[in-house]
């Protein structure tokens, strides 16, 4: 059989294998130290760590099953080879993109355990601390190893460290092949405390490992939920309000389909479509004891996207942010995966107010050495009120949130009765609509603008090709779902990577040679006045819009990809005296196709821009020394 090949394995061969590999090992250990743990003994033991601690139900199973590479399986490990052994390359592709399953970074797991105060020197031996998805134990792994340092300066003999460690630590995972690789880490970590505990108890049965195969979230929806009726079964395991710390690397996927228990318990904190991360950490808010802290690392996405509206707000209400780190890289943070992450930490209510701590980590590897630049500031200057709604700005200067301060101001919003030009998202989803599509004009069809057509300050129809069909075909349904007259357009899919995140034009000559409508597709984003509207030029909006201004305030606030018609529609939007020159500057950038005339036009309305929001000269420099200074760090981190 090859390399390539795959055979469908039952978890109790793969159980066997380990439990060979780690009786080995132990044997090993017993020898080394001089122990009397015969080996009958080192196999009841092994038996015992794989073992689960506690009589799951069935709905809460996996298929016993797992898709695995056979010659990933092992029969020994030497006692040198003490690091976290992880599973995943046993695991198809599929499941793991099913679960959400990857493998973190041991600096990050470093990093977010320092981040929650669970380090050397401490007060952390009679705490608990729980990863609610622990996959093969390298969060529990790295925090046993500082409980162990922990017990040592504090005078506790080896053979009761085994028995400290069970009240001490949790592990859950819903995957059974998560849970044994967890106890199997976790076994040749403890080997010498398990072996010593052992020989001081013969013939004792070595109580099994806290590492649990269960369903989070069920279980933690079946101790707030509604109770049952008729309950017998005392529950051997309490999650909520009962950890100290609550750490890991949460499954990132969404939920298609939440049943009715779930939605009544986590429905304070959903919106829209849910996410996997977004349920585990309501559900970690549950499972800290009053002042306890959380640590998770988790998608940028969270910041403001609408989705997480609810599950911002009921953090904001239930704990403190203590501290948000974005990492810039994408690429390299979890293997074959492009996401934006960061790390989130924060402390049940009640709790001391105390100042918050953002920063940006260009790599995983700044977070190993500690020295990104950061800012402590209130949470008040994090968390802001736009549209109803809070959302998170991230900066790593204070100077950032003092400039934010400024922009914000008491300027109506975009989609305000000041301003009265709501964004909107493109309603023509090409796929719902393919066989409208037409390449060429007929005269039952109207053109369709993708996004491919729009650039900053530049507009081409048709940009695309063949590759994009042009027109689209009115019928009763599609005709709803025209637009006319003048629009500003904007791309609604922009990365970090590029120059800038805020992409638009207004096609002033297309809109008027097609005064009968056009369509728009849902990667832009339409702007337009509202019939009852006070008087404002688009242009001035445009020029707003593309100012380096603009971009440096969206790129705060904004976690992910999108630039949605949600965000835009909380654009501070100053109405002032100097409308007409930004609205004339942003007219010449339009119909200048010269890049260095180009150049002096966008610094003038940059200059005109930040006085209309009473930015000083020398704040615009640092908007405009920031964001090159990031471009260029994103740019090289793209390239290693």
């Amino acid at each position: 059989m090859t390399k390539r090949q795959y055979v469908t394995i039952d978890d109790r061969v793969l159980s066997g294998k380990l439990r060979t590999a780690l009786a080995a090992h132990l044997y090993r250990e017993s020898r080394r130290l001089g122990l009397s743990v015969g080996a009958s003994h080192v196999v009841s033991i092994s038996r015992s760590l794989l073992e689960e601690p506690v009589r799951t139900s069935e709905a809460d199973r996996c298929p016993p099953e797992r898709l695995l590479r056979e010659s990933a399986l092992f029969d020994t490990y030497h006692t040198e080879n003490l690091e976290v052994h992880d599973y995943l390359h046993l695991v198809s592709q599929e499941m793991r993109k099913r679960l959400g399953q990857y493998v973190t970074p041991s600096i990050i797991v470093k990093y977010i355990l320092d981040g929650v105060g669970y380090r050397d020197g401490a007060d952390i031996l009679d705490k608990r601390l729980i990863d609610p998805a622990c996959g093969s134990g390298i969060f529990l792994v790295e925090a046993i190893r500082i409980y162990l340092a922990a017990l040592r300066r504090a005078g506790v003999p080896i053979e009761m460290w085994y028995r400290r460690v069970l009240s001490a630590f949790v592990g859950l995972d819903v995957d059974p092949v998560a849970c044994l690789y967890a106890r199997f880490n976790l076994g040749l970590l403890l080997s010498p405390s398990i072996l010593f505990w052992a020989d001081v108890h013969p013939g004792v049965s070595l109580p099994p490992l806290p590492i649990y195969y269960l369903d989070t979230l069920r279980t933690v929806a079946a101790e707030l939920g509604t109770p049952r009726l008729f309950s017998y079964d005392e529950p051997s395991l309490r999650l909520t309000d009962s950890f100290d710390f609550v750490v890991g690397n949460p499954p990132y996927h969404k939920i298609s389909r939440l049943d009715g228990e779930l939605k009544e318990v986590f429905e304070a904190s959903l919106y829209g479509h849910p996410n996997a991360y977004g349920l585990f950490l309501h559900a970690g808010v549950e499972m800290m004891r009053p002042g306890g802290v959380l640590g998770y690392i988790v998608p940028r996405s969270m910041l403001s996207g609408l989705y997480f509206k609810n599950l911002r707000r009921f953090i904001e209400q239930r704990a403190a942010l203590q501290e948000i780190t974005l990492i810039a890289e994408r690429k390299k943070v979890f293997e074959n995966v492009l996401q934006g992450t960061m790390v989130l930490i924060l402390r049940r209510r009640p709790t001391p107010t105390r100042l918050l701590k953002t920063a940006l980590a260009h790599s995983v590897a700044d977070l190993e050495v500690q020295q990104m630049p950061s800012a402590r500031v209130n949470q008040e200057q994090v968390v802001r009120h736009l549209n109803g709604t809070s959302i998170w700005f991230v900066a790593d200067t204070r100077r950032t949130y003092d400039i934010l301060d400024r922009i914000l101001g008491h300027h109506p919003l975009l989609s305000s009765t000041a301003v009265g030009c709501p964004a909107r998202t493109g309603p023509i989803v090409w796929n719902r609509v393919k066989p409208l599509l037409r390449s060429d004009p007929e005269d039952d069809a109207l053109p369709l603008v993708w996004a491919t057509d729009v650039r900053r300050f530049a507009f081409s129809f048709s940009s695309a090709g063949e590759n994009r069909p042009s027109y689209l075909k009115v019928t009763p349904r599609t005709r709803r779902l025209m637009s006319q007259g003048l629009s500003l357009l904007a791309q609604r899919v922009t990365a970090d990577e590029q120059p800038h995140r805020l992409v638009a034009c207004i096609p002033e000559a297309f809109c008027a040679e097609h005064a009968a409508g056009y369509f728009v597709e849902n990667h832009l984003n339409v702007i337009q006045p509202r019939p009852d509207a006070p008087p404002i030029d688009l242009y001035y909006l445009l020029g707003i819009l593309c100012s380096d201004v603009i971009e440096f305030f969206f790129r705060a606030m904004n976690g992910n990809t999108q630039v949605s018609a949600t965000e835009l529609n909380m654009m501070p939007i100053p109405r002032c005296d100097r409308e007409p020159r930004i609205a004339a500057l942003a007219r010449q950038l339009q119909e200048t196709p010269d890049p260095v005339a180009r150049v002096s036009l966008e610094q003038q309305l940059n200059e005109q821009v930040a006085e209309a929001y009473g930015i000083t000269p020398d704040e615009l420099d640092f908007i405009q020394t920031t964001l090159a200074r990031n471009h260029r760090i994103l740019e090289n981190s793209d390239d290693r």
